[in-house]
């Protein structure tokens, strides 16, 4: 019998300062990308950080959808290529993660779980007249949820369209957790030369970053690796099926 199944979901924990100090070093790393005029949704995003550390219970850490975070124009830099002259599109970023606060002993807390809604949007719209080119999200999985527990999703939020929010499918299986991975997604995507020239360099935010998100990886997939190995039914449904300890991403 495999082991994806012994243990009943109860969240992941992160700690607060380590989640901050990612935040501070992608906010630099990612900073001449960015939209001037929206910088100060990333100074929002840890200033709700700071305030839920200090809440009784947690709750909703988010970038909400009317205040996306978003990138500059890239004309034709999206193509491998980097070829310029191609139609002119922007990159948004909004995420929403339900965050509990477990330690009733302190006040300001240093471990949050991520358990509920825990989803990165990612939205990429032309710049001539802002319509929506792509639209993708990446998100972990509750107690219930059906599909690979990180997985990864084209829904398109509507009723009457290719990959409507009703369906719910395909879920693909995915690596990336982290509303900041989804942003380094996206640079990478709409920036395919410019970011990775950028991300080549040594400095202290992208060495602490990369540090960080090396980190997180390898403990996804040597999580993944796990399930594949230790099948109960088909390796591909014992992945589907799994759900992972709570500290499968700290220390402690």
């Amino acid at each position: 019998m495999g082991t994806a199944l012994t243990n009943a979901f109860a969240g992941l924990r992160f700690e607060y300062a380590a989640v901050q100090r990612e935040l501070q070093s992608m906010k630099a790393l990612a900073d001449p990308f960015l939209n001037d005029e929206y910088k100060w949704v990333l100074e929002r995003c840890e200033t709700t950080l700071l305030n839920l550390q200090n809440s009784e219970n947690g709750g909703i850490w988010s970038i909400d959808r009317g205040n996306a975070l978003r990138t500059i124009t890239s004309e034709g830099a999206y193509r491998a290529s980097g070829a310029t002259g191609g139609r002119g599109v922007y990159g948004s970023l909004s995420f929403v993660w339900q965050i509990q606060n477990t330690d009733r002993s302190k006040r300001k807390q240093s471990h949050f779980i991520l358990n509920g809604i825990a989803s990165t949007s990612i939205s990429i719209n032309a710049v001539n007249d802002d319509s929506l080119v792509a639209r993708w999200q990446f998100e972990a999985g509750d107690a219930s949820s059906p599909g690979c527990h990180f997985h990864c999703a084209v829904n398109q939020y509507g009723t009457d369209c290719l990959f409507p929010e009703w369906l719910k499918v395909p879920r693909f299986p995915g690596l990336l957790l982290m509303p900041l991975d989804g942003l380094e997604f996206l640079l990478g995507e709409l920036f395919q030369l410019g970011w990775h020239r950028h991300v080549s360099e040594s400095s202290y935010h992208r060495d602490f970053w990369s540090e960080a998100q090396k980190r997180r990886l390898e403990r996804v997939l040597g999580w993944q690796l796990k399930q594949v190995s230790d099948y109960d039914t088909t390796p591909w449904m014992s992945l589907k099926r799994a759900k992972p300890a709570v500290g499968l991403l700290t220390d402690d």
